[in-house]
Formats: structure tokens, sequence, C-alpha cells
């Protein structure tokens, strides 16, 4: 196994946490001495003094803590420096949205919160920055990622450790800009899955299906939504690298079966990830899961498990230079401790199992779900102060099924957006959602039965409450 790269992976996650959660003035002093040592070991080796072998990882070290250190200081002065940042009150903004609407607290209050980028402060250009918005869900439900908006909105302070510029709480936003085209297309799709899924299936399947595929947790019932979490399953209604990892697996499964070389192949992979980037839309935790599930891609598509590893590196730097909060993101964490855990030890069980005479495809799942729950458990119950009893059976008892509902669900939005509602496209994605029926059922089932009981969870306490 390659460990080259974890050094400077840890190093580079460690100084965006320490940048994020320390005043800018102790970033940009970190950026400037770590900018000095990779200098220094340079001229040593460039004057022979010692071999690249000896400091190049120091070199190397240093020198991708500086650009992330100098990068997040930027940004970190950007914001200090953005008009919202000392506002109180309201304000009229123009508003660029970047995420979904995601539901805060009970679907029944109607509370929703999205990601926006703000351009404008009354009539003043400014800065883009981005801030969290509060607002009702029959007023945002509708704007797509792209759509510029004007509002009046009341600023308050961001979250603790973070890049926002301030946190938002708006109502009646009047458009003043068209998304772009690939987010109308985008949008479409995930609207005709949900009008699919609500004529095909039932209530519980219906608001369950656009979340295992697309991420869309709007129309998932509370109850079923607390059962998900109780039971260990909740990872499975928001996009993962899992998912990004099978719709990719199975694409470059199709292409290599028809004959395309293995560059070529690559190239579709990568292709595919972009377009379900832009499916599920690119918030923060779909880009840690597109990284993540890059990896997973990798590792099937190599056939090696040395570069799957070095391949981890990559994305964890990669990562966290290109949006730096997800330092200190717990599913950054989680993500990072699955796909690790699959690469290190999950073969390693899956050749045990098969010892044992048990059938392959039976070994790689358990393999996988066992490893994954094992290593990500103590980073939940440290988050969220919560343990789940069931978590290592439920997601054994569901994970013959996520792959077909992820490869078929995928197959059946974008099928079914093709035409009018009415047309042949509708009609044979209504037929694939259909076919999901059963593994549906088996899912719910399995989080109504093992989420339902009253000791599926456990408190555990927590040292941060």
């Amino acid at each position: 196994m390659d460990y080259r790269l974890l050094v400077p992976a840890v190093a580079v996650w460690s100084v965006t946490a320490f940048g994020l959660v320390m005043p800018p003035g102790y970033t940009l002093g970190l950026a400037i001495c770590s900018g000095a040592v990779a200098s220094v070991g340079t001229l040593v080796c460039a004057g022979g003094r010692f071999g690249w072998d000896a400091v190049g990882l120091i070199i190397v070290v240093a020198g991708l803590a500086a650009v992330c250190a100098t990068s997040l200081a930027i940004r970190q002065e950007v914001r200090s420096d953005h008009p919202l940042a000392a506002s109180t009150g309201k304000s009229t903004v123009v508003l660029t949205v970047r995420g979904d609407p995601v539901v805060v607290g009970p679907s029944s209050a109607g509370r929703v919160r999205l990601r926006v980028d703000v351009e404008q402060v009354g009539s003043h250009r400014v800065p883009t920055a981005s801030a969290d918005l509060m607002g009702d869900l029959g007023e945002w439900s509708g704007l797509l990622p792209g759509q510029r908006v004007l509002t009046v909105a009341r600023v308050r302070p961001p979250p603790e450790h973070s890049l926002l510029v301030a946190t938002l709480t708006a109502q009646q936003p009047r458009v003043v800009g068209s998304p772009p085209a690939h987010q109308q297309v985008a949008g479409a799709i995930r609207e005709r899955l949900q009008v699919l899924a609500a004529r095909a299936l039932d209530e519980d399947a219906a608001g369950l299906l656009p979340g295992l595929v697309l991420g869309d947790e709007s129309s998932l019932d509370d109850g079923l939504r607390d059962d998900f979490r109780d039971a260990g399953l909740s990872h499975l209604t928001a996009v993962s690298g899992s998912n990004f990892a099978i719709v990719c697996g199975a694409a470059l499964l199709v292409v290599r079966s028809a004959g395309v070389p293995p560059r070529a192949a690559a190239v579709v992979g990568l292709v595919v990830i972009l377009a379900f980037v832009v499916l599920v839309r690119p918030s923060p935790s779909v880009v840690r899961a597109a990284l993540m599930g890059a990896v997973g891609v990798l590792a099937l598509f190599a056939s090696r498990r040395a570069q799957a590893f070095p391949a981890l590196g990559a994305a964890v730097v990669g990562g966290l230079l290109w949006w730096p909060e997800l330092a200190l993101q717990p599913g950054f964490a989680l993500s990072v401790a699955a796909t690790a855990a699959i690469v290190l030890w999950a073969p390693r069980l899956r050749d045990r199992l098969r010892e044992w005479r048990c059938p392959p495809g039976v070994a790689e799942v358990i393999a996988m779900a066992v490893t994954a729950q094992v290593v990500t458990a103590p980073i939940v119950v440290v988050v969220t102060g919560t343990f789940s009893v069931v978590g290592i059976v439920a997601n054994l008892l569901v994970a013959p099924v996520v792959a077909v509902i992820s490869v078929v669900g995928t197959l059946a939005a974008l099928i079914g957006a093709i035409g009018p509602p009415d047309g042949v496209g509708a009609l044979v994605g209504e037929l694939l959602v259909r076919a999901l029926a059963p593994e549906l059922w088996w899912m719910v089932a399995c989080a109504r039965t093992l989420g339902g009981v009253g000791w599926a969870s456990v408190e555990v306490p927590s040292p941060f409450g």
C-alpha cells in the first residue's frame, strides 16, 4: 500500500482546520512560515547539501500548507471586508441561489435553509460571498441553483468557524435572473422523478426514492426519516460517495463490456461524475461525495488496491483546497474514514469470509458494510452523542438493494424526463420506478422495524456536550 500522500493530506487538513478556528492573522502567519520552510528546503536541496529523497516530503508538505493557508487567508479577508459582515438589521440584497432548500425541523413548520451567494447590497455591487439563508418553504422551494433573486433580508452573524459572510432571514424573493440551462435540465429531471414516484409508489416509497437517488428529501416523511436515523441508515437518504461509485461503476461496466479502451472509459467515468454532481447539486456534501466516489471508482477500475489510497489522499487535499469548510464538517470525516476502511480492511475481511465458504458477492457486501460501519461508528457517537445498536444489521440487510435502487432509479429519472409528462419517456420511467417497489418496500420495512424499537439507538456522553 502506498502511503506517500498520507502526510500531505493530514497536513492540509490540519492547517485548514487551524485556520478556520483561529483569527485570520494566525492563518497568514502560518502561510508565511510554511512558505519559508518550503523555500529553505528547496534551496538546501538545490545546493546539494541534502538529496531530494531526504527532505522532499518536508518541501511538499510545507508547500501545500503554504498554498492552503494563503488561499484561506485571502478568503477570510474577503469575508471580513464584506459590507454584510458588519451589517445589522435589514438590507436589500441580490442573491444567487447555490443549493436546494433543506427542511429545518418538522416538515409542517415549513422552514428551510439554503446556501446563497450575495452579489449586491442595496444599489452597490459587492465581492461575491456565501451566506446561509432561512426562509419559508413555499417561497423558496421553486427556485433553482444559479437563479438570481432580489429580496429584503434580516442580517445576523454567520455560524462560527465558517467562511460565510452572514446568516440571512428573507421573505418574498423576486426573480431577477434565470438559472443556467444545465440547472434547468437538472431541475426538470428531479421534478419529473418526484411526479413519477408519487404516481407509481405508495407514500413512504414515493418520498424515499428521490432521497436515495438524488439526495432530495423534500417529500420524505418525518417519521420515516427518524426511523432511518435510529436504524443507522440516514446516510442513504443523502448523496454519498457510494452513490457516485455505484452509478459510475455501472457506467464503466457498460462501456468496458462494449470494448471501450481503458483511457476512454476513464473519461466516461469523469463525465458521469460531473453530470451527477450537476444533477444532485454541487453542495459541500456532494463535492465531498464526488471526491470519495471517484476514489471508489478508481479502485474498482484499476483493480489495484494500492492505487486507491494515494487517490484518497489526493481527493482530501483537492477537496480541502477547493472547499476549506469541509475540514470541520463531520460528514467529510465520515466519508474519508469509510473510504479508507473499505480500501484498507474490506478486502481482507472479504478474503477471510471467502475462506469460510461465503459466496463472493455476499462476502463483498458484508465486508464493505461491516468495515465502514465499525470505523465510522465512533465518529458518529462523538458528533451526535448517539449510537445505533442495530446499525450494522440494518446496513447488511439493505445493502443488496442499494445498488439496484441507485442504478435503476437514476435511469428512471433520466429516461422519465424525456418528452412530455404523458409521453413514451415518462411511461418507461414510471415502469422502472414501479419495478423498484419491492426493493423500496424492503428498505422501508427494515427501517421501520429496526429503527422503531425503543433500544435501536442509545445516547452516549459526548465530549462536546
